[in-house]
């Protein structure tokens, strides 16, 4: 870990001359990360490899339960990279160096099987080429006794920026659909890969400056082959009810939660809850009802996959893709077999006996 050396807006990490703010962006010239976080400047480099390989740290971009994220520079190659901590707040701290991650008394196991976890995203995403529509992962490594994953950096809009529920703010269908079509495609193909996300919500979708979209953040992603049971990861409103256990996730899953996004992004109102759904006591309201200028087929596509029973969903998001757009060509990924029904009879008992 060396010093920064080069005159870097930390926000953006393009190259500034001295002053207060960026002519870019317009961040300050001069902030600097909270004291638990990688310092502006600092620099990553990988074990083995020369010097002059290295990630200059800059601003963090945002942080969540177990990891933070960096804007980043390659010094080999010149260009800007968002840089992914491994740093769960709730079990480790910043060693005395200000750079070492240490976990917490008694906290150890945890910490080392969420650094797996982490290295295992890292994996799966290094492995995801040709699909424009994915967030790239260009390196991952492993120091300071804790992991990072270098990736492509990103200067665009999540779309849940782009809505806002009490200004009535919502994307329309003109805009917001002809990109989907990529954008499903690719999730078709990463399913063809047996890899589920498991998080599509509106803050893990890019609008991007092209108007293209792009998938991010798969730190709950997850192998279909493996064969284990899955942590229960999910957001109220964007996650099918067999997302609410371990077991019983598939593609359908994704076409859950692809659906609900869709919905929330041209209504901006959240769908409700799917276990309030699936008890009765809540109704998910149309499209049109709340004023979308949705053609029929397309409304029945979107609730098609909003529906509640994973079995009567589209289960691929290949079909879910041509049910929205008939006129699309995309090959069909491999299906992917539908949970049995008698697992949703006992998650129904339990929700009732909560």
């Amino acid at each position: 870990m060396t010093a920064r050396h080069t005159a870097l807006c930390p926000s953006c990490m393009t190259a500034c001359e001295d002053g207060e703010r960026c002519p870019r962006c317009g961040g300050s010239l001069h902030r600097e990360n909270p004291s638990f976080l990688l310092p502006v400047g600092a620099v990553l480099r990988r074990p083995g490899l020369p010097p002059c390989h290295g990630y200059e740290i800059g601003a963090a971009l945002g942080q969540g339960g177990f990891g933070v994220t960096y804007a980043g520079r390659d010094e080999a190659e010149g260009r800007r990279v968002a840089v992914k901590e491994y740093f769960p707040a709730r079990c480790a701290k910043r060693g005395e160096d200000g750079i070492t991650v240490v976990p917490l008394p008694g906290m150890e196991e945890t910490y080392e099987g969420g650094r797996y976890s982490f290295v295992k995203e890292a994996r799966v995403l290094s492995g995801l080429e040709g699909m424009p529509s994915v967030v790239q992962a260009l390196a991952y490594l492993e120091t300071n006794n804790t992991a990072y994953l270098v990736m492509e950096y990103l200067d665009g809009t999540p779309l849940h920026r782009l809505v806002d529920p009490k200004a009535g703010k919502r994307i329309s269908p003109e805009t917001l659909l002809p990109p989907l079509k990529n954008l499903l495609y690719d999730i078709g193909r990463l399913h063809e890969k047996k890899v589920i996300h498991r998080d599509i919500a509106p803050d893990n979708i890019m609008w991007m400056p092209d108007g293209s979209l792009k998938l991010l953040d798969f730190g709950s992603a997850r192998s279909m082959e493996d064969g284990k049971s899955m942590t229960v990861m999910l957001k109220h409103g964007f996650a099918p009810v067999e997302q609410y256990q371990s077991h019983g996730q598939g593609t359908y899953t994704d076409v859950y939660a692809m659906a609900a996004t869709i919905y929330y992004c041209l209504t901006a109102v959240a769908p409700a809850q799917s276990t309030e759904r699936l008890l009765g006591d809540a109704r998910l309201k149309r499209p049109r009802e709340l004023g979308v200028a949705l053609t029929p087929e397309e409304e029945d596509a979107l609730m098609a996959g909003l529906e509640v029973l994973p079995q009567a969903r589209p289960q691929t998001m290949g079909e879910f893709a041509r049910r929205l757009f008939p006129d699309l060509s995309a090959p069909e990924p491999a299906p992917v077999p539908a949970a049995r029904p008698g697992l949703w009879r006992r998650l129904l008992a339990w929700l009732r006996g909560r």
